[in-house]
């Protein structure tokens, strides 16, 4: 590992390791040096998809709360960063069903949506949200590491190798990181991620 957890290489090494593969040496991304078809390039992409997809259900890690935004120009939006991947309304703003939706006009720019307006005209009053941003893999600690390469080694064993024993045992591994992971704490607040992760069924090949 480099500094507090793993390096992108690190993670992919996981991942081509639980098939049986062999580590790959170096420190450049696959992607990044014009790679579109190895095994550790998939990895690459694996671990990218996971990445997004654990860091959407909310942690600690990735979490701010009460995130002040001044709704601007004539339609009163409010546009967000590129990389949040969910909003919940809070503070002042606490009951208001507010979301996040891309315009059709421009599908590349994430803005709040009022869901009982039916509009991105959220009025003239500042907003109030808890945001979920995604922040990059190298960036995260290691205990939600190890929670996006426990599912990201299960899934890509699946598609390589569809071994349901291997299967019941990454997703028993997958199971254990993520109560190993710290939550998000409901006494203050309705967290997005307070549950403990229910032991997952039995995944399905696919095809």
């Amino acid at each position: 590992m480099a500094g507090p957890g793993y390096t992108f290489i690190e993670g992919i090494n996981e991942l081509v390791e639980a098939v049986g593969e062999f580590p790959m040496s170096g420190a450049t991304k696959p992607s990044a040096g014009g790679d579109t078809a190895s095994i550790y390039y998939l990895a690459e992409r694996h671990i990218d998809r996971w990445n997004t997809r654990v860091q959407h259900q909310g942690w600690p890690e990735n979490t701010d709360f009460s995130v002040a935004y001044t709704p601007g120009g004539v339609d009163n939006e409010v546009t967000l960063a590129s990389n949040v991947l969910k909003i919940r309304a809070a503070g002042p703003s606490d009951g208001r069903l507010l979301v996040l939706r891309v315009d059709t006009s421009d599908s590349n720019t994430p803005k709040v949506w009022d869901s009982a307006l039916a509009s991105f005209d959220l009025g003239s009053d500042t907003i109030y949200l808890d945001r979920v941003v995604e922040l990059a893999f190298e960036n995260c600690t290691p205990e939600l590491q190890d929670v996006i390469l426990a599912e990201a080694k299960a899934s890509f064993q699946l598609v390589r190798q569809g071994n349901m024993q291997m299967d019941s045992a990454l997703s028993a591994d997958s199971d254990r990181a993520g109560m190993r992971a710290a939550r998000l704490s409901g006494e203050a607040i309705q967290p997005f991620n307070a549950k403990p992760i229910v032991p997952q069924q039995q995944r399905t090949p696919q095809q």
